[in-house]
């Protein structure tokens, strides 16, 4: 409602106080509409935060399996390594075995 149609439509036998009570109706019907905007843009605001916060956590969830597989493989790739420096280890411990025989005269 245009508050100069609404003053219009007062008219003069209305006095100040038709004026008045006129002006309440229209301040009370914005404030009512602006605090409704307001309602539904704050609502919207917190439907795309809760969308973007799903969003970030399903990411990091992602991120966190492919990082836990990544570890997962590192560690049987370093049992592996271990493993064989294990039985290299072995090996040159038998050699130096045998070649220690070998110069005691041991064979």
């Amino acid at each position: 409602m245009d508050i100069a149609a609404l003053l219009a439509s007062a008219g003069p036998q209305a006095g100040v106080g038709g004026v008045l009570v006129a002006l309440l109706v229209w301040v009370m019907r914005t404030a009512a509409t602006d605090r409704g905007d307001y309602r539904t843009a704050l609502a919207d605001a917190e439907q795309r935060h809760a969308a973007e916060l799903a969003r970030v956590g399903a990411a990091r969830d992602d991120e966190v399996a492919e990082l836990r597989d990544q570890i997962d493989e590192l560690r049987a790739r370093v049992d592996q390594l271990a493993t064989q420096l294990d039985d290299e280890r072995r090996r040159r411990w038998a050699a130096e075995d045998a070649a220690a025989n070998a110069r005691r005269g041991d064979s």
